[in-house]
């Protein structure tokens, strides 16, 4: 049911007991794929005690030091927050977003991301994601362990899996969905939106559109088609 595609990425993890946890919370839930960004040093007593039979997960785990190197090849990025301000919204229930993981995780590789322990995900990472979302919790105390956290969406994600979802097909890659994005501010550029002063907001907005959707390769092309028409009727007129 696609949980094989969906990757649980740790950014800058601080404790090797809460990695270890994350592990064994994985395990419970069906899924396997780890990815740590520049985590604390973690094969190590502490997280073997908290991840009990899930050992296997951490000597699995894939390390990175850069996001952006662990997110290639990925089609679907999701951020989990609890924080709200510019540049964070929408954000969307968990709950809602299941059914949506699921569809995408069929046929694309799905990542979701979880903040350090004390300070969440940066604004920078935030604006890698395709969608933000956060997991309810009662006004009094907002704040969940990072392994509880992890747990509750994978639980979430897990007995999802026994209503079959329908696949809404491949969805481009963010390498190729980058490449629509710079297309599109070339053309507003063309047409006069920098001297404006638009682009900026104009291209926060397309990402966030088209973040929260995902993008089909199908689409990605017909954009770029419009664009590159688009391009070529301005050279001409020139």
């Amino acid at each position: 049911m696609g949980l094989e595609k969906i990757s649980i990425v740790l950014v800058e993890p601080r404790g090797a007991g809460n990695i270890g946890s994350v592990a064994r919370a994985m395990k419970n839930t069906g899924f396997s794929d780890l990815i740590l960004i520049n985590p604390v040093e973690y094969l190590v007593d502490e997280a073997f005690s908290m991840a009990c039979g899930a050992k296997d997960l951490l000597y699995r785990a894939r390390v990175f030091h850069d996001l952006e190197e662990a997110l290639e090849g990925y089609h679907f990025i999701v951020g989990t927050t609890r924080r709200k301000g510019r540049g964070r919204y929408p954000i969307y229930p968990f709950p809602e977003m299941v059914r949506r993981i699921l569809e995408f995780s069929e046929e694309n590789r799905v990542a979701i991301l979880f903040g350090r322990e004390d300070k969440g995900l940066k604004n920078e990472e935030i604006a890698r994601c395709g969608v933000l979302t956060e997991i309810p919790v009662h006004e009094d105390y907002p704040s969940y362990n990072l392994s509880h956290a992890v747990l509750l969406c994978c639980y979430q994600l897990f007995t999802s899996t026994v209503s079959p979802v329908a696949s809404p097909g491949r969805l481009a890659s963010i390498r190729e969905v980058e490449g629509m994005y710079q297309h599109l501010e070339r053309t507003l550029d063309l047409l006069g939106y920098r001297e404006m002063g638009l682009i900026g907001p104009i291209m926060k907005n397309f990402r966030k559109l088209f973040g929260r959707t995902g993008v089909m390769r199908r689409e990605v092309n017909m954009i770029r088609g419009i664009c590159s028409q688009i391009e070529k009727r301005l050279k001409a007129s020139s």
